[in-house]
């Protein structure tokens, strides 16, 4: 049977058409299927990774911070332990500087009277010989209430560890004779005559706001003298009158009661009436003292001199500026050819002070070491006559004199009275000392210090 051609491939071609069609479809599905099965665990596993990355970085830790937080916290326990340990040492300090102290306090209170009273047996005393030995001061001596005798010397404290004692006599030359071939430089001989001085009070040249130190100075006063001096002090406080009008031979009283020295010492500490009383005893009394000067530290005489004419200079102004003032004031009414001129206004008074320069130039000796001795020494004129002491065993150094007695005495006064002294504690001992003497009849003193 014959078929025709046309017929044969037309159903072949569609079916063989749909075969291929089928099959690709079904191709097709699983790859889209697969790729957006892809897609969907794409999408998840960033989704958990985004959730998990905080997670993550939340909880890990660095290793090296965790080993700087644990090195920090180990700094601060070891510093807490530092501190309780300070604080248990100031405690212990304290209570030990406590205890010391309440140890020490209670031996001081310990009454004289309750201490069993005992002989020193002749072995005692053969062992206590070397020592010092402490025994009750002058009254007047109020901050230094004991004296000591130190190699068979009595010594006064001065309250300074560098210098810590003056003697309470000396021994210098004696200022009456005439040095007629005396030079300055001089060494005096040991074998000259000489005079015994005896300390009256004493204290500490202070500079500065600081209160630096400077040297000790004490005044002495001739043993002879001191009867004078006694009478003289008393005769001011006994009288009521002005101090340059007493009259001697008004008052008999040998000594003073306890209201006429509070007066006295009242007066000697007033800068006014103190300064008055001492120029009239400096200026007319032939009363020989001496100033004992011993440098804390080393120091050189040009400064020594620039502050002695500094003082002496601006109270020679003070007195020419009063003598002024009082003419000014009296004016018209001072009867005709009379004048009130201040009795450091000469020419005289000026040389003196060249005089006093050059004695404290330099030219023998130029520095002044601490601990050497510095006397200034006002004879019986009012000379001023220095020495220099080395220690050592050596002989002292004549420096020389000035014979102008208004520059020893301005000097002396810088010091006794006023408004402004070189040391108010040497002041105030010098007043207690001046009290002690005047507390005993007139003449009994120097029986008392011999």
């Amino acid at each position: 049977m014959n078929i025709p051609s046309s017929s044969i491939h037309v159903p072949f071609r569609r079916t063989a058409y749909q075969c291929l069609r089928q099959t690709q479809l079904s191709s097709r599905m699983p790859l889209h299927g697969v790729q957006r099965q892809h897609q969907h665990q794409h999408q998840q596993c960033r989704l958990l990774s985004a959730k998990s990355t905080p997670s993550m970085s939340r909880f890990t830790v660095n290793p090296q911070r965790r080993a700087s937080a644990q090195i920090s916290a180990n700094s601060v326990q070891r510093c807490k332990r530092t501190i309780v340990v300070c604080l248990a040492g100031i405690v212990a300090s304290g209570l030990g500087m406590y205890a010391v102290i309440a140890s020490s306090e209670l031996d001081k209170n310990v009454p004289n009277d309750k201490k069993a009273p005992s002989t020193p047996s002749q072995s005692d005393r053969g062992s206590n010989m070397g020592r010092i030995i402490k025994l009750d001061g002058p009254s007047g001596l109020e901050e230094n209430p004991t004296t000591i005798v130190v190699d068979g010397v009595e010594q006064v404290p001065t309250g300074n560890s560098t210098i810590p004692n003056f003697p309470k006599s000396i021994k210098l030359p004696d200022s009456s004779s005439q040095h007629i071939d005396r030079r300055v430089g001089d060494a005096l001989p040991s074998n000259s005559q000489t005079e015994e001085y005896t300390l009256i009070g004493l204290g500490i040249r202070t500079v500065s706001f600081l209160s630096i130190q400077v040297y000790v100075v004490g005044l002495y006063i001739a043993k002879s003298d001191i009867a004078a001096l006694q009478q003289l002090m008393v005769r001011r406080a006994a009288t009521p009158v002005s101090v340059s009008a007493v009259n001697e031979s008004a008052v008999p009283a040998t000594s003073l009661i306890s209201t006429e020295r509070e007066t006295l010492k009242q007066m000697l500490l007033d800068p006014e009436q103190g300064e008055e009383v001492w120029n009239q005893i400096l200026r007319e009394n032939g009363i020989r003292t001496a100033l004992r000067i011993v440098p804390t530290r080393n120091t050189d005489f040009l400064h020594l001199r620039d502050g002695w004419v500094r003082a002496i200079t601006a109270r020679a102004q003070s007195a020419n500026a009063y003598a002024k003032a009082l003419a000014a004031k009296q004016g018209s009414g001072m009867p005709a050819g009379a004048e009130v001129v201040s009795e450091f206004a000469d020419e005289s008074f000026g040389n003196a002070i060249n005089e006093f320069k050059t004695l404290f130039g330099g030219g023998v000796r130029k520095n002044v070491p601490k601990g050497q001795i510095l006397y200034l020494l006002r004879n019986k004129v009012g000379g001023l006559e220095s020495m220099f002491d080395t220690g050592s065993g050596n002989p002292m150094v004549w420096l020389g004199e000035v014979k102008d007695e208004r520059v020893s005495r301005l000097l002396w006064v810088g010091y006794l009275a006023g408004k402004k002294v070189a040391s108010e504690g040497a002041r105030k001992s010098i007043v207690d000392g001046i009290m002690q003497i005047v507390e005993r009849p007139v003449g009994t003193v120097a029986q008392r210090i011999a």
